[in-house]
């Protein structure tokens, strides 16, 4: 469910901050004029002890050492901003149904395993050597007793990245591309086109993307001066003047036991066979927008983007937002889910009206199974991080 107000941005107060500099500028002003009128004295001893020549220097070194402390103290209090840090838990449900078989399981409104799902399965296709490599690699750390998230660590790294950029993709055409005009979270800065290869290394080598998209034309839109930083466990998304915003992963992955939320959540619909073998390893993520030149109105629009992205990523992929949302969305999709029955019908058409719109929803949720499967299983293009994923 996505917002209109960005909860992240901090623009208020840097306007409120760009008045108190004002202000600062005349509380200046008036206390020198009356440190001045307090020094006079000392100024006709310092001008009969000093050269005329030498006083007037002293004089412009005192006035621009002046102006340059109250430069510095207005940067220091008002030229740079931070915003609230979105603190994200991803929960992906990783599914062994069979000895020969592994996927993500899919169940329930949480959408990050729904395109996880996609990605891994495109990697790990069915019958292919590295599906065979990755389940010898699993029944080896089984035997070995390896815990399952050291095993899955950098899978899931790999994985959850790919979903981040993705989220990242979807938002850089509603804020920058020509959805943006229509939407609520356009901006007015310049933008540019980054292909698979033109991202850093190591994410424009990363398995799971290159398996889910087409790398020649595959786009990704970020704001012209932005240039885009990435190491193992961290991005930086760097503008050359106002900013940049930091994502960072967290090493530590967790399981979630089985009376958990996130389990239940995840698997509350899923029918396990005793052969079955479920984990659901959620990651921490952290993000935060530095600003800088906040004093300049011109800094605003990066200022509007770097939190915009925050509030973007947390809608997409946080599990606590997820659960904070849902009974909103329920509420919301109860008419078109279930649908209203004219008033003077009978109970017997009533219960005939409901049974149908039950066994329309259940042939809808099988077709669209039957064609993710279909899509998975032939490798055609996915669709993008799209608006389902945080209706």
């Amino acid at each position: 469910m996505r917002r209109r107000r960005n909860p992240y941005t901090c623009i208020e107060e840097v306007r409120r901050s760009r008045s108190e500099v004002w202000v600062l500028v005349l509380v200046t002003v008036a206390l020198g004029l009356l440190l001045g009128l307090l020094a006079e004295g000392l100024t006709g001893v310092l001008r009969a002890a000093l050269p005329a020549s030498t006083w007037s220097v002293t004089l412009a070194l005192v006035s621009l050492l002046a102006l340059l402390l109250t430069l510095a103290v207005a940067w220091l209090f008002h030229g740079r901003a931070e915003s609230q840090r979105a603190c994200i838990d991803l929960w992906l449900p990783y599914h062994f149904p069979g000895p020969r078989k592994a996927t993500i399981a899919r169940d329930g409104a949480y959408q990050p395993p729904r395109h996880a799902r996609r990605a891994f399965t495109r990697r790990y296709r069915a019958g292919s050597p590295a599906l065979e490599a990755f389940l010898e690699t699993h029944a080896d750390a089984r035997t070995r007793g390896q815990p399952f998230q050291h095993f899955i660590a950098a899978d899931h790294l790999a994985l959850t990245q790919c979903l981040a950029l993705y989220v990242l993709h979807r938002y850089g055409d509603e804020s920058l591309g020509p959805e943006a005009p229509y939407g609520w979270w356009g901006v007015g800065l310049k933008s540019q086109r980054l292909s698979m290869d033109d991202l850093p290394p190591p994410l424009r080598d990363n398995p799971f993307l290159r398996a889910d998209q087409r790398p020649d034309e595959w786009r990704l839109l970020v704001p012209e001066d932005v240039t885009f930083h990435v190491t193992e466990s961290q991005w930086v998304l760097r503008h050359r003047r106002y900013g940049q915003v930091t994502v960072h992963w967290f090493p530590e992955l967790a399981v979630a036991g089985r009376h958990s939320q996130p389990y239940q959540a995840l698997t509350s619909r899923m029918r396990l066979s005793d052969a079955s073998q479920l984990y659901v390893v959620g990651t921490r993520m952290e993000a935060i927008a530095h600003l800088r030149y906040t004093l300049l109105p011109v800094s605003e629009p990066f200022h509007e983007w770097a939190t915009g992205l925050l509030a973007r990523l947390e809608e997409a992929l946080d599990f606590g937002y997820y659960v904070a949302t849902r009974p909103a969305r329920i509420v919301r999709d109860l008419e078109w889910k279930v649908g209203w029955v004219p008033e003077g019908t009978t109970i017997v058409e009533m219960l005939q009206a409901i049974e149908g719109r039950l066994e329309a929803l259940e042939m809808g949720v099988a077709v669209a199974a039957l064609e993710e499967d279909k899509d998975e299983g032939q490798g055609t293009r996915s669709e993008e991080w799209g608006e389902d994923l945080v209706v």
